[in-house]
């Protein structure tokens, strides 16, 4: 009989394929890594939960430590000039981060999988090489232990920066602009936090239930959470290996997973019950679902993105929390509408298009996808977001602009340029908005800035305007 496709390939080598994929793509083709690893996994399943978790452990913790690992890896060639293939480094560089950063997979099957896995590829003569690297790499661990083995030891002589990057596993440009900006001491932080696993966190459906029988519902079932620090519906999770559909209540609509910073932002926007609200870059529905929530499903939140397969998940979202008050409009129904909607809404949210610096942590694919020219580019598409939908407000009404990025160019420098143009519209301080619990996260200028911290919410800025 004819073996099966899930027979032959393994959680190590589907996790090379995806990286493979992956890095093969140009930056401006490649789909975001979580997407891709689930394609993958869809495609050459079924995977039992545990199989997944370890694919998706292994595939995000090369690309977050992908310039680290390659220095191991290219210290320890015998020729330095030897260019390896894709496959090979790619089953290397899973075996050095299993290695040197997982501590439940013994260093043999790490260096064995690798091997076979060179193997069974068009490359089986690099197997002996493979071999001979991850066991050295493996007796390094072994006699000076996990935080002494991950430092390179031919970084010694260059620059405090150029050795943070490679370090911490950051693009040289990306480095350079936060010791520009927040001194060396501050970059290494926010770098090292950017290599932290993000916590799981949770807004709770308050249409339907409160936070207390959630919590106690989540410690019936031996899961260990809290309540958030800043949101009032926010609830964490602590060493939740699964996935966030399996937890109970997550298809009766109890909860919806969403990082505090986001859940602030929402609250920026303060909507009110019977208002008419534009959610202008929905996304999958997060902050939608949770406008609609604050105004108790009282009211109209219209939800638009240029992205037509996130809407259907915003749908999806909305029917299992049981949420009426959302009409998604595809884009370009929207766009064709413009002119008729001058003034329309109460409220408007502008979570806008930009680098994501801030959310890296979630998303470690970001560091290798942007350039130093990025945020230049999407300055100016936020710039017109803004400016477009500026016209859309009520008098009197607010329009909260939020990024998940604290880069200056799509931050500040966006907002400063919007009041210069607009004349009449103010700046709110977000600290007349927000929980009390939030308010300490509120800059000299008004600002909702939040910094990546390991534990904390995600890196966010927020704005509330006021129109004339």
């Amino acid at each position: 009989m004819k073996k099966t496709r899930r027979r032959v390939i393994t959680t190590r080598r589907l996790a090379a394929s995806v990286l493979l994929k992956w890095e093969g793509l140009s930056q401006s083709r490649r789909m975001p890594l979580a997407q891709l690893t689930e394609d993958f996994l869809e495609n050459t399943g079924p995977w039992s939960a545990r199989d997944r978790a370890l694919v998706r452990e292994l595939v995000f913790g090369v690309v977050r430590w992908l310039v680290l690992l390659d220095r191991h890896i290219d210290s320890l060639l015998a020729s330095k000039k030897k260019r390896l293939s894709s496959i090979v480094r790619s089953h290397l560089r899973i075996g050095v981060f299993q290695i040197l950063f997982l501590d439940r997979i013994p260093f043999s099957a790490a260096v064995n999988e690798a091997v076979k896995g060179v193997k069974s590829s068009n490359h089986a003569w690099a197997s002996g090489l493979v071999n001979a690297v991850l066991r050295r790499v493996a007796e390094r661990r072994e006699s000076l232990g996990p935080d002494m083995a991950r430092r390179c030891e031919d970084t010694m002589g260059l620059g405090e920066v150029e050795r943070l990057a490679i370090e911490q596993s950051h693009p040289l440009w990306m480095v350079n602009r936060w010791v520009g900006r927040y001194g060396l001491a501050e970059a290494q932080a926010v770098c090292r936090a950017n290599n932290i696993k993000a916590p799981l966190t949770l807004r709770v459906n308050t249409l339907i239930i409160t936070r207390k029988k959630v919590l106690n519902n989540l410690a019936g079932h031996g899961i260990d959470a809290v309540p958030g620090r800043y949101a009032p519906e926010a609830i964490m999770i602590r060493g939740y290996p699964g996935s966030p559909v399996a937890i109970p209540g997550f298809k009766q609509g109890w909860f919806q997973v969403q990082d505090e910073a986001a859940q602030l932002v929402s609250y920026c926007l303060a909507p009110k019950p019977q208002e008419i609200i534009l959610d202008a870059c929905a996304g999958p529905g997060g902050k939608t679902t949770h406008i609609a929530q604050l105004i108790r499903d009282q009211g109209i939140v219209e939800a638009t993105d240029r992205n037509d397969a996130r809407l259907e998940l915003l749908k999806e979202n909305q029917e299992r929390l049981g949420i009426k008050c959302i009409s998604c409009i595809p884009f370009k129904s929207f766009k064709a509408r413009l002119s008729g909607l001058k003034g329309r809404y109460h409220r408007i949210l502008v979570d806008a298009p930009c680098s994501g610096l801030g959310v890296i942590r979630r998303h470690p694919d970001i560091k290798w996808n942007r350039t130093s020219a990025s945020m230049s580019e999407l300055a100016s598409q936020q710039r017109s977001l803004l400016n477009g939908l500026a016209l859309l407000i009520r008098p009197g009404g607010t329009m909260v602009y939020a990024t998940c990025t604290l880069e200056p160019e799509e931050t500040r420098e966006v907002v400063e340029d919007f009041l210069s143009g607009h004349p009449g519209w103010d700046l709110i301080p977000a600290e007349k908005v927000l929980p009390a619990a939030a308010r300490s996260l509120v800059d000299e200028n008004g600002f909702l800035v939040i910094f990546p911290s390991p534990g904390g919410p995600d890196g966010f800025f927020t704005v509330v305007l006021r129109s004339p």
